[in-house]
Parts: C-alpha cells; sequence; structure tokens
C-alpha cells in the first residue's frame, strides 16, 4: 500500500476522499471558535497526555483528537513506530511538541488545522529570508485549504490556509514550489522574487475512486464486489422530462428502459433490470420494476389506478445528484425481499459545509412537434374500398346432390336458398347504409382525418431555482421547481410543482444528522381510451391510449365547422377530468460515532402520497338526462424506521473491515374513498355539493353511491454486512436479510436472504508487472445470492370476504370472494436467486474501461392465480406460489477517453446486454395465459408471453387446394365459426388440430402456433459527449434487436368485419392502400387476401403469422448542446449557460409501427392506438450565481 509522502499516515485511494473532506469541510473553523483563529494560540492550547511510553503515530494521533489538527511529516525524517515518553497533566501544545521532537533535530510550525514536523535548520543571522505569499484555487475557481506547498528538492514548507492562501519565508529569492493535494495533479510552479502567486490545481482521480453510494453504505469501484453502475447528474442536464426513468434509457448495460406512452406524466415507463420476470398478475407489477430508493429512503414508484400518474413523476430531474443502479444479489440483498429485481438508489443534491451561498436559477422551454402517426386512407378512396368488400360478401349453401357445401353462385342462388351474394343483395332486402349508397348523399365529398384534430404541438415550461450552501455545523440545499407540459394529444397534459430540502447539521464532531423534505403537487389531464366513469377504474391507467373515436370513426363523417363534427367531438371535450396528487416524503436520521471508526445511527422517514380525481359528465351527454359528477381519493403512506451500528477499522495498514448491523420497521397504510352523484340543479356544478336525493323513485334511478376502503401491513428486518479486504487486493463480503411481513400466514412470514461476494485486483500482483505500461487496473467479481419479493395485496394468503348484496333481517351481510378468495395459509415469499462473474479493466492511464458480466438468476415460487380443478367447492382459483422463471445473460461495457485535454474532452460508451428469458415451471406442469393480452401464451421452456398467432401460409388460389373434411356425414371445406367456406383469395391458414375449422374465438384457439419472443435478444445503448472551451454536445443512441411484434392494428383496419350494426363496419383505414395489393386473381403474391367481407374467415385478422415482424431498431434518443457564455471571468466559479436538446430525433428502423418503442414490451401487440412518442425541441439557460 502507497503512503503519503508528507503524513507517515499510510492512506487507502478509497480514503483519500475522507482526507479531502476533513481538510475542506474547514474542522479549523469550530477549534478556532473555540480556542482563537491564530496559530499562537493554538501553540498556547492545554493539553492532557497521560499515555506514559507510546509511539509518535499514536500520541499524534491524540493531538488530532484534542486540537483536531493534523500532524504532517516525512517518513523519513521520523520513524511513527519510535518510542516517546508523554505523561503530562497540563501542557501547551507548543511545549510538548518541543519536548518530543527537538531531542530528534526536528522542528514544527503550527498553521491552523496542520501542523507541520520538519528538519531544525541552524540559526544563522546571516541568512537573507525573502517572503513568497499565493493562493491555491481549483479549475471552478473555489480556494483549497490543507494544500501542501513545499520548496522542491527541499524540506522547507507549510500549508494553505482556510481561505487557500500561503505564505512561506525562503533562503532563496527563486526557485520552484511543488504543490500537492490528494486527488489533484502534483503541480510545479516557478516563482522569483516577492510576487504573489496564483495556482490553479486539476483534479487526478479516475472513476476508481469515485464515492459511490449504496445500500447502506459508501464504496468506490476500486473495492466493489458487486455489480454496480452510475448515472451522474452531469449525463442528463438540460433534458427536461416528467420522469427520471425516461432519462436513463441507453445508459446502463442491462437495464432495458422503454417508453410504452407518451402521455405527459403518466406510466408506461418500463424499467427492467437483467431479465424480466413479472407475470402481470398485480397492476404494480405489470413490469418487473426495480426498488428505487432516494436518499436512503425506498420510494413507491407505482402508477396511480385513479389519476394514472406515475409516482417517479413526483420526482424532479433537476435536484439529481447522481444515481446508482445496483444490478447482482450482492449489490441488493440487505434490502431483502424488495430488491429482487434491483435496485436504483437517487442520491439528490445537497449542500457543503463552509460553501459560499451558491444560486442556480435553470429554465427551459421545450416544443412537442406533432408525432409520427399511422398511415390513413380517407373520403372517397374508403369508401370504394368498403363497398368493394361487401359486394365480394358470399356465404356458403349446402349442396344434397353433392354432398357438399359449396359458395353462394348468384342472386338466383342467394334468393333461393336464402344465403348472402353480395351484402348489398342482402338475401333481395337490400342495406340501408347511406353512408356509402351512393354519390348523391351528402357524406360523399367528406374527407376528414380526425388525427389532424386530435393531435397538436404541445409545449412544455421547465423552471427550477436551488440555493446551496453551508457553514461550519449547517450545510443546506433547497429547490422550488415548476414544471407544465400540454400534450400532442388534446385535453391531455401535466404540471408539477415541487419543494425540496437538505439539511445536514453537525453541532459537534461526535453527533450528525440530515433532516430532508420533499413536497410535489402534481396536475394531470387525461383523454385516452379505456376510461370507465360509472365504475371508479381505468382500464390498463398505466398505458394510456388514443380515444376510441379515432380507430371508429369513418373518414367519410362531417369535418371541423359542422355540427355533426361539433357533436362528435363534443363528448371529448365536455367531460371534465381532473387529477391532482400530492406526495410528501420526509426523513430524519441521527447518528453518533461512539468512538473513531463506531458509529450509531438511527433514521425515521415517511413517504407520503394522495391521488385525488373528480369526473364530471353534462347531463345531455350522460344515457340518463342527468349530470354526474365522481369523486375518488386514495392515500398511500409508508413510515420505516432504521437502525443501524456500523464500524470500519484498518489494521496495520493492510487488513480493512467494514461490519454493519441494522434493525428496520416497516408500516403500509392504503385508504380510498370514491363516490359519485347525480342530477345537479346545473351543469355549472360539477362537485357533489348537495345533501339527500339518494334515490329517484319516479324513474327507478339511484342518485348516490359511496365506498371506502382501508388495507395495512408491516414488515420487520434484519440485517447485517461484513465487509473485508486486504491491501486492497482481496476482498470478501457476505450480508445476511431476515424479513417478516404481516402479508403471509403465521409459518411462513419469514425470509432469509443472504449473499456472498469475493473480489481479486490481479492487477496489483508482480506477476502483472508486464502489463504496466497499459493495464492500470483489473479486477475479477464472484457473487452469489438470494433476494425475494412480496405481492401488492396484503390479505391474499388470509381469504377475501367483501360485502353481500343481499341483506339479511335488514342487515348488510358478507360473503367470501369466490374468483380467487380462498385462504392459502401456506402463501410465502417469491425467492430469486443469482449468480454473478464479473471483470473489470481499465486501460491507458484509466482512458478506457471495460466492465463484462455474466448472470444467472432463477426466479421461483412467484405469485400467480391456479384455476381450481372439479367443482368440489364455489371457488374459482386461488392464489398460489405456482411459477418459475430464469433470466440469464452478458453484459457489456466500455468508456473511452478518446481526447483528454485541457481545452478538449470527447468521450464515448458503448453498451450492449444480451438476455434469455425462459419460463422454467409450473405448480401442475401446464401452460397459462398471460392475463395482460390473450394474444400471449406461457410455454414451459420457452420466453415469457410468447406471442400465438394462427399460421397463415399465402393465399388459396382454387377451391381444389382447400382442405376437406366429413362433418355430421356431409363434406364441407375448411371453414370459419361463421356461414363461410375458405375459397380462392382467402388466407391459407393451418387447421392445426385437424378438425375442419379453424376456431376465432377465447378460448378456442387450438389452432394458434407460437410466433416469437416481445422480449429483446439484446438491447444497449451508445452515449458521446465532447467539450471544447465552453461548447459540450451530449449524443445518446438505444437500440434494440430481435424483438417480435404483432401489427395488429393495420390488418384489422383494411379488413371490413361483418356487424349487427352496419355503420359499425365503417371504420378508418390506417393504411396507405395506394401503397398495398389485394388479391385478385391465381398467382398474386400480394400484402392482403382479397377484399372481402370478413365473417370468421381471419382473412383479415391481428393475430397471424404474417403480422409478426422481427423488428430491430436504433434511435438518437436524444442530442443537446450547451455554451458557457463568456459573461464573468474565467476563473469565477459563477457562469451562464444556454444549452439546446432535441428528443426522439430520429429512428432507423425495419417496424412498420410508427414508432416500434412504443410498442408495449409486455404483450408485443401493436394496435396502433399508443399515446405516440414524439421530437421535443429544447432551448434553456442555466444561471449559477
Amino acid at each position: 500500500m502507497k503512503k503519503n509522502p508528507l503524513t507517515g499516515f499510510a492512506f487507502k485511494k478509497s480514503e483519500r476522499w475522507k482526507i479531502f473532506l476533513i481538510m475542506r469541510l474547514t474542522m479549523i473553523l469550530l477549534v478556532g471558535f473555540l480556542f482563537g483563529a491564530s496559530a499562537n494560540s493554538l501553540g498556547q492550547y492545554q493539553m492532557k497526555v497521560n499515555m506514559g511510553e507510546t509511539t509518535y503515530e499514536e500520541l499524534f494521533r491524540e493531538i488530532r483528537k484534542q486540537t483536531g489538527c493534523i500532524v504532517m511529516y516525512n517518513n523519513d525524517m521520523l520513524d511513527k513506530n519510535a518510542k516517546v515518553k508523554a505523561d503530562f497533566d497540563q501542557i501547551e501544545l507548543k511545549d510538548l511538541l518541543h519536548h518530543v521532537l527537538t531531542k530528534r533535530g526536528l522542528t514544527f510550525e503550527i498553521n491552523r488545522e496542520f501542523i507541520i514536523v520538519m528538519k531544525a535548520t541552524p540559526k544563522t543571522d546571516d541568512v537573507k529570508k525573502y517572503r513568497i505569499s499565493g493562493i491555491v484555487k481549483d479549475k471552478k475557481g473555489e480556494p483549497m485549504p490543507g494544500v501542501t506547498i513545499k520548496l522542491d528538492s527541499m524540506l522547507l514548507g507549510t500549508a494553505t490556509d482556510v481561505n487557500g492562501k500561503f505564505v512561506l519565508e525562503l533562503p532563496v529569492s527563486s526557485g520552484n514550489l511543488v504543490c500537492s493535494f490528494v486527488g489533484y495533479k502534483t503541480k510545479k510552479i516557478p516563482f522569483k522574487g516577492n510576487k504573489d502567486l496564483v495556482v490553479i490545481l486539476e483534479e487526478d482521480i479516475s472513476e476508481l475512486d469515485e464515492v459511490h453510494v449504496v445500500a447502506y453504505g459508501q464504496t468506490n469501484k476500486r473495492e466493489m464486489t458487486g455489480a454496480i453502475s452510475v448515472v451522474k447528474a452531469e449525463s442528463i442536464k438540460g433534458i427536461p422530462s416528467p420522469s427520471i426513468a425516461n432519462l436513463l434509457q441507453g445508459r446502463v448495460a442491462g437495464m432495458d428502459v422503454t417508453n410504452i406512452t407518451g402521455a405527459p406524466g403518466g406510466g408506461g415507463t418500463q424499467v427492467t433490470i437483467r431479465g424480466y420476470n413479472s407475470l402481470s398478475v398485480e397492476s404494480g407489477r405489470r413490469f418487473s420494476n426495480p426498488l428505487w430508493v432516494v436518499d436512503g429512503v425506498p420510494m413507491a414508484s407505482f402508477t396511480s389506478p385513479v389519476t394514472g400518474t406515475n409516482g417517479l413523476a413526483d420526482l424532479n430531474p433537476e435536484v439529481i445528484e447522481s444515481i446508482q443502479i445496483l444490478k447482482d444479489a450482492s449489490a441488493t440483498s440487505l434490502y431483502g425481499s424488495r430488491a429482487a429485481n434491483g435496485v436504483i438508489i437517487v442520491t439528490t443534491k445537497k449542500g457543503h459545509r463552509n460553501q459560499a451561498p451558491t444560486f442556480t436559477v435553470n429554465i427551459s422551454q421545450t416544443w412537442v412537434t406533432r408525432p409520427s402517426l399511422p398511415d390513413i386512407t380517407t373520403g372517397n378512396r374508403e369508401r370504394r374500398h368498403r363497398m368493394q368488400a361487401m359486394e365480394n360478401y358470399r356465404e356458403s349453401v349446402y349442396n344434397e346432390a353433392t354432398n357438399m357445401y359449396r359458395p353462394v353462385q348468384s342472386y338466383e342462388d342467394s334468393y333461393k336458398n336464402n344465403k348472402n351474394y353480395n351484402l348489398f343483395w342482402n338475401n333481395g332486402d337490400g342495406l340501408d347504409l347511406p353512408i356509402v349508397q351512393d354519390s348523391l348523399n351528402k357524406f360523399y365529398n367528406n374527407s376528414t382525418n380526425l388525427f389532424d384534430y386530435y393531435f397538436r404541438t404541445g409545449k412544455v415550461t421547465d423552471a427550477n431555482i436551488q440555493i446551496s450552501g453551508g457553514s461550519n455545523t449547517i450545510a443546506y440545499h433547497v429547490g422550488l421547481g415548476y414544471y407544465s407540459e400540454t400534450g400532442v394529444l388534446r385535453n391531455t397534459g401535466f404540471n408539477r410543482v415541487k419543494l425540496i430540502t437538505n439539511l445536514f447539521i453537525k453541532p459537534s464532531e461526535s453527533v450528525e444528522s440530515n433532516i430532508r423534505f420533499y413536497l410535489a403537487r402534481t396536475g394531470r389531464n387525461r383523454a385516452g381510451k379505456g376510461h370507465d366513469a360509472y365504475n371508479f377504474s381505468n382500464d390498463r391507467s398505466d398505458l394510456e391510449t388514443i380515444p376510441d373515436e379515432l380507430l371508429s370513426t369513418s373518414t367519410l363523417m362531417p369535418g371541423p365547422g359542422t355540427k355533426a363534427f361539433d357533436e362528435t367531438v363534443r363528448r371529448f371535450n365536455e367531460i371534465k377530468e381532473k387529477n391532482e396528487s400530492y406526495r410528501l416524503r420526509s426523513s430524519f436520521d441521527l447518528a453518533y460515532t461512539i468512538v473513531e471508526g463506531l458509529k450509531l445511527k438511527s433514521s425515521l422517514a415517511v413517504d407520503f402520497s394522495m391521488q385525488d380525481q373528480n369526473i364530471f359528465i353534462p347531463s345531455d351527454l350522460n344515457v340518463d338526462h342527468n349530470s354526474y359528477s365522481a369523486g375518488n381519493n386514495t392515500i398511500k403512506m409508508m413510515w420505516l424506521n432504521e437502525n443501524l451500528l456500523s464500524y470500519n477499522k484498518i489494521f496495520a495498514d493492510n487488513h480493512s473491515i467494514d461490519l454493519l448491523l441494522g434493525l428496520s420497521f416497516q408500516g403500509d397504510i392504503a385508504k380510498d374513498k370514491s363516490g359519485y352523484g347525480k342530477g345537479a340543479p346545473s351543469n355549472l356544478i360539477q362537485y357533489v355539493t348537495w345533501s339527500g336525493n339518494v334515490y329517484d323513485t319516479e324513474k327507478d334511478l339511484q342518485l348516490k353511491d359511496f365506498n371506502s376502503d382501508l388495507e395495512r401491513s408491516t414488515m420487520v428486518g434484519m440485517f447485517g454486512r461484513v465487509a473485508y479486504n486486504y491491501k486492497q487486493k482481496y476482498f470478501l463480503s457476505v450480508t445476511l436479510r431476515r424479513d417478516a411481513s404481516s402479508k403471509f400466514g403465521e409459518n411462513t412470514r419469514w425470509g432469509t436472504f443472504p449473499s456472498y461476494a469475493i473480489a481479486y485486483t490481479f492487477s496489483e500482483e508482480p506477476y502483472m508487472d508486464w502489463a504496466r505500461d497499459f493495464l492500470d487496473f483489473g479486477k475479477i467479481r464472484l457473487s452469489y445470492g438470494k433476494s425475494g419479493k412480496q405481492f401488492e395485496y396484503p390479505y391474499f394468503a388470509f381469504g377475501v370476504l367483501i360485502v353481500n348484496n343481499i341483506p339479511f333481517h335488514g342487515n348488510q351481510t358478507i360473503t367470501p370472494y369466490w374468483p380467487n378468495g380462498l385462504i392459502n395459509p401456506k402463501l410465502s415469499w417469491e425467492e430469486t436467486k443469482q449468480f454473478d462473474a464479473g471483470l473489470d479493466l481499465e486501460f491507458f492511464g484509466n482512458r478506457l474501461s471495460l466492465e463484462l458480466d455474466y448472470y444467472y438468476r432463477y426466479t421461483d415460487k412467484l405469485l400467480a392465480q391456479v384455476t381450481l380443478p372439479g367443482d368440489y367447492n364455489a371457488y374459482t382459483a386461488q392464489w398460489q406460489n405456482a411459477y418459475a422463471i430464469s433470466n440469464q445473460g452478458i453484459e457489456l461495457q466500455i468508456k473511452a477517453d478518446l481526447i483528454r485535454s485541457e481545452k478538449l474532452h470527447w468521450d464515448f460508451s458503448f453498451n450492449i446486454a444480451r438476455n434469455w428469458n425462459r419460463f422454467e415451471k409450473s405448480n401442475n406442469g401446464m401452460d397459462f395465459t398471460n392475463l395482460a393480452s390473450k394474444h400471449n401464451l406461457n410455454i414451459i421452456g420457452k420466453p415469457l408471453n410468447g406471442i400465438y398467432v394462427y399460421n397463415d401460409e399465402g393465399y388459396y388460389n382454387s377451391q381444389d387446394e382447400v382442405p376437406l373434411y366429413y362433418v355430421n356425414g356431409r363434406r364441407k371445406y375448411l371453414s370459419s365459426l361463421g356461414n363461410q367456406i375458405y375459397s380462392p383469395g382467402d388466407r391459407r391458414i393451418q387447421d392445426v388440430d385437424g378438425n375442419g375449422q379453424v376456431a376465432t374465438m377465447v378460448p378456442l384457439l387450438e389452432d394458434r402456433v407460437y410466433g416469437g419472443s416481445p422480449l429483446p435478444l439484446a438491447f444497449g445503448g451508445i452515449a458521446s459527449t465532447l467539450k471544447w472551451k465552453g461548447i459540450d454536445v451530449n449524443l445518446l443512441f438505444s437500440y434494440k434487436l430481435g424483438r417480435h411484434v404483432l401489427n395488429a392494428g393495420r390488418g384489422a383496419s383494411v379488413g371490413t368485419i361483418l356487424r349487427a350494426n352496419t355503420a359499425e363496419m365503417m371504420v378508418p383505414i390506417l393504411a396507405d392502400l395506394d401503397k398495398v395489393s389485394f388479391w385478385q386473381k391465381p398467382g398474386d403474391n400480394t400484402d392482403f387476401p382479397i377484399n372481402e367481407l370478413e365473417n370468421g374467415k381471419n382473412n383479415f385478422a391481428t393475430n397471424l403469422k404474417s403480422n409478426v415482424e422481427k423488428i430491430n431498431y436504433l434511435k438518437l434518443k436524444s442530442i443537446s448542446i450547451g455554451y458557457i457564455l463568456p459573461v464573468f471571468p474565467k476563473q469565477s466559479k459563477h457562469y451562464a449557460r444556454v444549452f439546446m436538446s432535441v428528443e426522439n430525433v430520429f429512428t432507423i428502423t425495419n417496424s412498420s409501427s410508427p414508432d416500434p418503442e412504443s410498442i408495449d414490451i409486455v404483450t408485443g401487440v401493436d394496435s396502433n392506438n399508443n399515446y405516440p412518442l414524439a421530437t421535443r425541441f429544447t432551448l434553456g439557460l442555466t444561471l449559477n450565481l
């Protein structure tokens, strides 16, 4: 281990930051306040030293303990283990130093917080002294206290004071001064005469020594035993976003971030670390979302089922200092039952002790362009296409002479057999569909594209003010932010106001405390599909989609400026929905250092969120002609108390040990209140402000209703960690956590989650001397551990009862919840076991770094609803630990400083991850259907959520090619569930089960085959930063390879489907008919089959293998350019920066979707109804004053 040549104390590189803080956080101010600021008064400080015979090292440690001064000396000058006698009841500091140093030919100089030991030189009155003074600053212009200043090749020197200044009296008038400080490049400065010097030191710290926050502690890359990645605030600045998750896309190997919806403030930003292991059985776990921890406190990151607001939208990216992603079990296991999907630790900005007040303003304006939308065919072209399909409609009829079903051949044939031949003929009755009848009708010249009306240019305003600073005992950071976004879809938007306060207090050397407070209010407007106002529910609210009328209203309908159009969009515009969310996160911790290295810490945190919604429907838009007002209020609160005892110590310079013991208590409460009222006196009254009038007896109509709910759960955890390293080459870490949850049965409440990790820095070994010229660092890591997961709902294990609608003797009754409320006392934790092997390399002066990891994760006891066999009871299903999933993969991250100079810096990073996902087993050995989509099945041995479709193989070119079957003794061509048989021009769909019929209805889907997995084969990102003088440019690409997706929108809209209400057959065609082709004659190789009215043949079905695409895409996710305006002096810490950024710049892809990123990562189904992702242009200004 290397030693600092001026101290004699041996410091690990990982401890340099501690020394840096000791020097910069100006402990001397406290000592100076108590005992006087001058070196003379400090020398008179009265000490009591009763150590007897001791070593110089122990004596100097005692001096530091009593005075706060660090004794600095050269190892060649003084043996720290030499014996010295120090036994004084009362002695001044200077007398003590004189007593123990003069007999060894040494003297000393007291410079406030430092005592510098040097060789005594004989006094010579004839030697002339030259006074040299100056100041030392960093590149930002801030003064640097504690910098060692030494005359080159001599022992004469001093250290800078708290203001970064120094004064030296030297026996020479010219020469060189050597300036050195831990973590900075040593600099040699020439001097001559009495001229004041200004010295600028540059940081010299590689990523190996940067401090990273981990579970209940800190570490650096040099000492890490787990797989951890870091995203700095610097890399996400200047990009306004309502969610921090969106800004992490493409930046971390093995972390997949996908934006499935562009709805402002909404959910649908999926974050997955090392594979997918969610069965989508609970709304809070639709994705494999990791645990988010903000400033040490776990944060609820759910998407509200009430407002649709994502919990992460409450967190302002502008207040974030750094983000750590913990990926393997060694890094995450201390979070126990919450860490099965990885952990993301967010550290917010803080002030620093003895920091001058800093005032930062950031303001930006963003324009959100109209997004890429599906192709659409409008007007008369749509009319002709639909008419042709109806004219080609043929049903089948049984021919007794041939004992065979055949298509109807003519109008006469149709009339005799009462089967359709041309829908307009309609068995001689004709078809009443005025919208397509003839050129004299009023719809003929209409060509209305509703997408043009519903979508617009959006805007975002983002403004933040932050103030930070500190004194010797207090450091503070206060931030106020405002964010407002109008969505590209009309009547959608999001706004947020937030206040953050971080306060650090250190009243004494042994006591310190943090007080954190975060308050946010968000508002969200929605106008998407799937809202059920009457039942207080939202269908897939985390994936907001476009309104139904866009996909169901024919372009032949009148357009803007007409009464018909105004009535069409009136419901969209006049139904009001107000969504508000309030978030309060607050924490307090108090730490006491019992003795050096031993610390006790206790904390209390609260995470409170309230979601409030009100919906109003005017009376003339409601079916019963009463106004309707519904309100829903949900409160979730988590409180957490954690108590930590930690100890860290370095023994004999080579052995380092870090111990941690912890005890955790957590409680969760969820409350829900909802109600509605009808029949307000006026449509201007949009809340239920009146009492009574619960039921209208004349109309037999309920006018009011109300319900409420309360859920509670608790969890207790005990945990510990032992970490050891020898010579910073050999590392060992063992952790253990035991959690108990009230959500499980009495005998299954406790879960045990251990982890084990070792690491070996082989680059420090002598046998690697041959590689010193290019290899700076090399380490291998191995880890194994287990983490867990509990489910969202608290009472599954105990059985669920609900209120019965049937009273008993006038009293309300309860009944079991028959669908899945059966008690299961054996219900227990989901468990994830993970192995990780990693390699970390640094080359060429830390210019090139490489991280390579292999992992294997096995998740067992996954919670799911299991259908109960037989009919022995009334319950349909039961919640069980039923399934298992595995994920294994390889991750590679490469970072390079391509150019590293004082004026020009250019870096580049690339990451890629390959994951193999596999559904391993089920409790009954059977496959099961994904609850999120009827198109997805989970098949043992294949990846999750496989897309299952009908296998179509081109088109029939003749009737003879259609398979024949005997049905009830009659010959029949392959048919659908409707009254049609397959004929030339129809799709050749494989009858997999050979029953003579292609089943098309749930659950009769036995003819489907595996079409691929919606999960990507590989994904990653590419980032680059260029800095030149005051200009900085940042680029970020993200990519995915090998996803299978089902294009379910285009074919469904092109086909004309027979409906009971014929008007419903007229829907927009989401394709450019001039660019696609239809079968017309034998041998045609076309995009679609014959344009014929569809009645179960699956010709234009969505779930066809020909609609499955294997897609790849590369997206320029963001580009930002900034410039430091030359309005402040170069050495000033103040600056003004203007910046411009563009998001979602372009996409290179083989997908037919407008934006392949927005396709649901769980189902892989693209229905052309996603809220689109738009390009965003931003201009902004940052002031640091």
